[in-house]
């Protein structure tokens, strides 16, 4: 269990804050057994200058297609998340990137999600990028075509 706020920095000494409830969120989601399937959602959350706070995040749909390697979000639940915290905190929360899991203690990303975020994630705000193992986390900022590894203070 998580009892506190974890925070990352950028280059730029930008930081962004993983809420504590987010952080739990997170580790429930680590893939400790051998069937564990691998699990992924978006971040939400304030855009506070050059900082980012994760205030929630969407968790697995039924409809997702999850194995122990491979994840992939085919339904329209994850934006139905995005648009509810939207309304609900004023326009205040909105989309900040995704997260998923990994079937390793430190996990660090694989060329498929590489490939993936520069592919699929377009935007002209920084987006954070999340992987959860089974100890750590891995947190990326995405800036454009590229992907800063933050580290953790």
């Amino acid at each position: 269990m998580v009892d506190k706020e974890l925070v990352f920095q950028a280059q730029d000494e930008s930081l962004v804050v993983i809420s504590i409830g987010v952080a739990n969120i997170l580790t429930s989601y680590r893939q400790l057994s051998d069937s564990s399937p691998e699990s992924a959602g978006v971040l939400i959350g304030e855009r506070r200058d050059v900082h980012i706070v994760i205030k929630t995040v969407s968790e697995p749909s039924p409809w997702d297609i999850r194995s122990r390697f491979m994840v992939d979000r085919v339904s329209k639940y994850h934006q139905k998340v995005v648009d509810d915290a939207f309304k609900k905190n004023n326009g205040e929360w909105q989309y900040l990137g995704e997260w998923h899991t990994h079937p390793e203690d430190v996990p660090k990303p694989s060329m498929t999600d590489y490939s993936s975020w520069h592919k699929n994630l377009k935007s002209s705000d920084p987006l954070i990028l999340i992987i959860a193992g089974r100890r750590d986390f891995w947190v990326g900022k995405k800036i454009q075509d590229n992907i800063e590894v933050l580290k953790q203070v």
